[in-house]
């Protein structure tokens, strides 16, 4: 049985290979979970590769962005793409705070699901967009030249922050323990006391050790209370290594490591819990991004992967599963641990996204949307233009999973009546069929059991129907335990060794 088994199944394995499509419909054949990357090619009977596949193509995986949908405005007068995200900041788990180009600055409680707009005046400062950065309940606007903080737990607090330092260029400002640290390009890095007025400390070229620096982004790590490990994109050192230590409102710098891959192609950087540090790069008409493991304390560094992006980047954001690229209508997800390629997806007139935890928010200018990607694996679709002809066509599917790659073959029939019973029908035929085999083997052995039983019986009564002598008892003598209790006989039976004991009766006897 087991045998048969072994032989039937892979025939039927083989059978199942056949997909039936026919015209004027577009069949998903499968999909295929696993994949990480996948190649659809056409072959011939003897197994070639032919150059021009027809009639089924390979869909690469898609993102799922369904999530929830707040409302920012139901003016008619405002369209989608008339107001345009500037930044956005997520105070504590619930309050979203955004900002958009024509001075709206709207506020979405999600748990509450309640939305507020307020229009914001900064007329004198139009020449550059302002950077978004929240602490507690505070929101501070920030420019090269000035910064406007607002406290919405007493909007009576807001104004300008006075000891803000004017420079020509400002890039990306990030608030942690009340110290802001500011990139400033060519002039360094300044690090800003919160509770102490907004009271600053430049970082720069000289206090760092370097001969010239150009700060456009950086992350930090925090490793201890007053202890913290900067990672700065520098358009001129790449990606420098920066142990910091704040005590009482004095700042100490050592300079770890230096030209961190690629000096002067940097656009952004971000890191995660881990500390791998992701940078994204632009290298004449070619975007990537890197994935670096550096070692703090060896003071070593090196390349993870590399990804390939085929659209602009304008910035990117990380968490513990994915990279988060964006660009301009056209945005990327990496799920790096797998060294997945870029999966490309857009959001109607969504331009800029916010990567908080697994959740991801974008606007419009009517609306915010908060999802989870979801990924909508590889999938195999046929269809045929014409039902004038019957044809049979061989494909292989190449894909590489986290083990190895793999391959599959199938047979597609277009216009063709399928005449291949389903793998559903075929195995439950196949398990009637051994069920069936089974219930006949114990019938017929539980049939021979009876009739041995009824056999015995029959033999039992003969043999109480004979004279009670010693060869009686010897061929039955649990028959004569239960009826006879003559202790002489048991005695004169135990002295007999039992191959001869029949033998010296009979002589007796005769």
């Amino acid at each position: 049985m087991l045998l048969f088994i072994y032989i039937l199944f892979p025939t039927l394995s083989k059978a199942i290979q056949s997909y039936f499509v026919k015209f004027g419909e577009v069949k998903t054949l499968f999909e295929v979970m696993d994949a990480l990357d996948a190649q659809l090619v056409q072959i011939d009977d003897d197994h070639k590769i032919m150059t021009n596949s027809q009639f089924c193509f390979l869909q690469n995986r898609t993102l799922f962005t369904e999530g929830q949908t707040f409302t920012l405005s139901t003016s008619d007068i405002i369209y989608e793409d008339s107001d345009l995200l500037i930044d956005m900041v997520i105070l504590g788990n619930n309050d979203i705070y955004g900002l958009t180009i024509n001075n709206r600055l709207f506020h979405v409680n999600i748990n509450q699901k309640i939305t507020n707009i307020y229009d914001i005046n900064f007329t004198n400062y139009q020449d550059s967009l302002p950077q978004l950065i929240g602490y507690s309940q505070n929101l501070i606007f920030i420019y090269p030249n000035y910064a406007y903080q607002i406290n919405f737990g007493d909007l009576k607090k807001q104004g300008d922050i006075k000891n803000w330092q004017s420079r020509q260029t400002r890039y990306y400002s990030e608030i942690i323990d009340f110290y802001l640290f500011s990139a400033i390009g060519q002039d360094g890095l300044e690090i800003y006391f919160v509770n102490q007025e907004y009271q600053s400390y430049n970082l720069n070229n000289q206090s760092i050790g370097l001969l010239a620096v150009d700060f456009r982004d950086f992350s930090i790590q925090k490793i201890k209370d007053s202890n913290y490990i900067i990672y700065i994109l520098c358009k001129i050192n790449g990606v420098i290594v920066i142990d910091l230590t704040i005590s009482n409102e004095q700042i100490y710098s050592n300079l770890i490591l230096k030209n961190v891959g690629p000096k002067n192609d940097g656009i952004a950087l971000t890191i995660n819990n881990n500390a791998f540090v992701f940078v994204a790069y632009k290298s004449k008409n070619q975007y990537y991004v890197i994935q670096f493991n550096i070692e703090i304390y060896s003071r070593k560094w090196g390349s993870v992967a590399k990804f390939n992006i085929s659209n602009k980047i304008l910035d990117i954001d990380v968490n513990e599963q994915f990279i988060l690229v964006q660009g301009f209508h056209t945005h990327f997800l990496i799920y790096y641990l797998d060294k997945q390629n870029a999966i490309p997806f857009q959001l109607t007139s969504v331009k800029q996204f916010v990567l908080v935890d697994q959740n991801i928010y974008g606007t419009t200018s009517k609306y915010l949307f908060q999802f989870q990607p979801k990924i909508q694996p590889f999938q195999i679709k046929c269809f045929i233009d014409t039902d004038s002809k019957q044809i049979e066509r061989k494909y292989k599917l190449m894909y590489r999973t986290n083990e190895s790659w793999k391959q599959r073959e199938f047979k597609v029939h277009f216009n063709q009546r399928s005449q291949i019973i389903s793998i559903q029908f075929l195995f439950f035929i196949l398990l009637i069929f051994i069920i069936s085999i089974l219930f006949c083997v114990t019938y017929r052995q539980c049939k021979h059991q009876r009739q041995i039983i009824k056999e015995s019986e029959q033999l039992e009564q003969k043999i109480k129907s004979l004279p009670q002598n010693r060869a009686s008892k010897l061929l039955m003598p649990h028959t004569f335990r239960a009826t006879n209790t003559n202790v002489e006989t048991r005695i004169n039976t135990n002295n007999y060794p039992d191959e001869n004991t029949i033998l010296e009766k009979d002589t007796k006897i005769c």
